[in-house]
């Protein structure tokens, strides 16, 4: 049979129709795009974009901020998303839901503010953690309401222990406890006052309840030090002024003396003029310590030059006439010593 080539072109021109509309469908994509800037209004380059889906966790796609801040991420499968910001040196963000389009690309910006990145999101919490989260707020809440109490009875007990009435002062304590179980710089005062009452026990008890609350107090941990070397538990004390001087590099000087006054205590005369040299590497001013690494270093004849020149250095910087009179004497003696 014959066909026309009139007939053959109408039916290619209707082909070519149905791909015209068919087109466009196919070409068009899926886009989210934004921009992410800091508290400042300014960009922040190389910023983690994670765009996660709302119903599976297999689906998720990720890109990073340019040189400008701006993100942009194409082929989308359709669905609703979360995005997921984090970038060094901000805290988390994320918006939701997006829904993926072929209308048009979808516009999703972020104003990230200072802090730490690795905090976790509302919806990264297990029901474990939403549970605590919600039983640390109810506690925050209670605490906030009796702050101005507490306050009030911790000043009361602070003003009775400055003027020596300690039993007194530790009553005014445990009130505040009783509303206000997790204060620490309580216990510690406590603590300092039970020790005053030579209750060493219930004084040590004290501190380390304080320190389960806050165990990374420096503080706490120095004067926990002070309390075990005038019980007479040297080894605990010195670990106490060791683990104080990690937390707190700062502290370093008074806390390697106080291991030196430990060791001191201990007859380990020559470990403690090794603490006391720490000391004075910590603090060159660290008057104290000069002289009780002269006295350490007096009683053998090699060390006796190098304790006649801590003794010196007292001189020069301490202040108690007593020491001072006796560091006079004991250069005296030294050098009569070493010219033997």
């Amino acid at each position: 049979m014959h066909i026309s080539s009139r007939h053959f072109v109408s039916i290619g021109v209707a082909l070519l129709l149905l791909l015209a509309l068919t087109l466009p469908a196919v070409a068009q994509n899926r886009i989210f795009q934004g921009k992410v800037i800091d508290d400042k209004s300014q960009p922040v380059v190389g910023a983690q974009i994670t765009i996660q889906a709302m119903d599976s966790k297999t689906r998720v796609y990720t890109t990073k901020t340019d040189k400008k801040g701006a993100w942009i991420y194409m082929g989308i499968a359709a669905g609703e998303y979360r995005i997921v910001v984090r970038a060094s040196g901000f805290q988390a963000a994320f918006r939701q839901p997006f829904s993926a389009t072929i209308q048009a690309p979808t516009n999703i910006d972020f104003t990230l503010n200072p802090g730490a990145s690795d905090g976790k999101l509302p919806f990264e919490y297990t029901d474990q953690e939403r549970e605590q989260l919600q039983k640390d707020l109810e506690k925050a809440e209670k605490r906030k309401a009796f702050s101005a109490e507490v306050q009030t009875l911790f000043d009361s007990g602070l003003k009775l222990a400055q003027e020596g009435k300690h039993e007194e002062a530790i009553a005014e304590f445990k009130k505040a406890l009783e509303k206000d179980p997790e204060q620490s710089n309580i216990l510690g005062n406590m603590a300092d006052s039970y020790s005053k009452m030579n209750k060493n026990d219930e004084a040590l008890e004290t501190y380390k309840k304080a320190i389960t609350i806050k165990p990374d107090d420096a503080a706490l941990y120095t004067n926990m030090g002070v309390l075990l070397s005038k019980m007479g538990k040297n080894t605990e004390s010195q670990e106490a002024f060791k683990k104080a001087t990690t937390l707190n590099p700062g502290s370093s000087a008074q806390n390697f003396y106080n291991i030196g006054a430990t060791q001191v205590n201990n007859g380990k005369t020559a470990e403690a003029a090794e603490s006391f040299k720490q000391a004075i590497a910590a603090d060159p001013n660290f008057a104290e310590a000069y002289y009780q690494l002269g006295m350490c270093l007096s009683g053998k004849s090699d060390t006796m030059p190098e304790a006649i020149k801590s003794f010196e250095t007292y001189l020069k910087i301490g202040k108690k006439a007593d020491q001072i009179e006796t560091s006079k004497q004991m250069i005296d003696v030294l050098q009569k010593s070493v010219k033997k």
